[in-house]
């Protein structure tokens, strides 16, 4: 069985281009902090992207949007306890015109907000202390709540969206090529996914990099 969903991970990879009408080549190279979805700015500060620092790595936007892993694995060698600093850091890093989301999954997934929020004194408050209470258990249903966060991420006005999933290792549940059949397919918008792989995973390294590359985002890996 697993050569079998080796064999089909590499089949998606001749695949997707068609999922794009053979634009995939243009969405592939758009960098991190191009203005995305064609949205027009509420004001003038909004057009002004912002700079946070997360995993040591530097990302640009006026809103962001992060997928959480905090499968029952992310126990192993602190990797839940180093998600939640950078987490914490990084919320507490945006201004309070910047807008975000998160969104965990395991088994399931669990929404911070329903909507894009402000990050307000309040919400970050708030956001601090939904992350503090992240508890490892489960698989690594990831489809279902990216699907999520590029939902949430299409309803911010905001011109320079920025999506960020963490992860430990390869997806559970359909496999690894539906999985990123059904990414690409969900993103209508082509944002920029970037991807942070902490494990020691080989199929997670090559899952959340080719996620990455095939969406124009960023690959980083921090065992």
């Amino acid at each position: 069985m697993r050569s079998f969903e080796i064999w089909k991970y590499f089949l998606i990879l001749l695949l997707v281009p068609a999922l794009h009408g053979g634009e995939s080549n243009e969405f592939a190279r758009r960098p991190l902090d191009l203005p995305s979805g064609g949205r027009g700015a509420d004001s003038e500060d909004e057009e002004i992207p912002e700079t946070i620092v997360f995993y040591g790595d530097q990302y640009e936007g006026n809103a962001f949007f992060w997928v959480l892993d905090r499968s029952g694995s992310m126990m192993l060698g602190g990797r839940l306890d180093g998600l939640k600093e950078e987490m914490i850091s990084a919320i507490d890093q945006l201004s309070s015109t910047a807008e975000f989301g998160m969104v965990s999954f395991s088994w399931d997934f669990d929404l911070f907000s329903p909507l894009p929020v402000r990050a307000t004194s309040h919400q970050r408050l708030a956001a601090a202390e939904w992350v503090h209470q992240l508890t490892p258990s489960g698989p690594t249903f990831l489809l279902q709540a990216t699907e999520e966060c590029l939902a949430l991420a299409s309803m911010s006005h905001r011109n320079r969206r920025t999506m960020i999933i963490v992860g430990d290792g390869e997806p559970s549940g359909p496999g690894i090529a539906e999985t990123l059949e059904g990414i690409i397919s969900a993103n209508a918008e082509m944002l920029p996914i970037n991807t942070i792989l902490v494990g020691d995973s080989n199929l997670g390294f090559d899952f959340f990099n080719t996620l990455a590359g095939l969406t124009g985002g960023n690959f980083r890996h921090h065992p």
